[in-house]
């Protein structure tokens, strides 16, 4: 009886770590990928590198987006009329994937909503 109370304890930790390791390989995957494409236009603390960006930190409203609306938000731009900047689809690179930018935006959400 002992014995499968210790594995059970043991394939708890075992899970725990696991999942732990996923989400921290994403986060640093989705960390790589935001310096990579977004911070020209975001900064690498999301505060906006040039007039007209949405700081990430301070305006949140993306942030009340579940992650289907943002992720096509990112897959097909953002343009607004009456903005003097538009935010290109896949943030201007083409080859990202739903994958990449799911990552990009666990990142964001992990980020710059503290």
């Amino acid at each position: 009886m002992m014995n499968v109370k210790r594995i059970k304890i043991k394939l708890f930790f075992l899970c725990f770590i696991f999942i732990y390791s996923i989400s921290v390989n994403a986060a640093t995957r989705g960390e790589k990928l935001y310096l990579q494409n977004c911070m020209v236009c975001h900064a690498d603390d999301g505060s906006g590198a040039m007039p007209g960006v949405l700081d990430l930190d301070e305006n949140r409203a993306w942030s009340m987006i579940d992650d289907i609306k943002l992720l096509t938000r990112l897959k097909q731009g953002i343009q607004k009329p009456d903005a003097s900047i538009s935010m290109p689809a896949k943030g201007g690179n083409p080859n990202l994937t739903d994958k990449d930018l799911k990552e990009i935006i666990h990142y964001m959400r992990q980020s710059f909503l503290q």
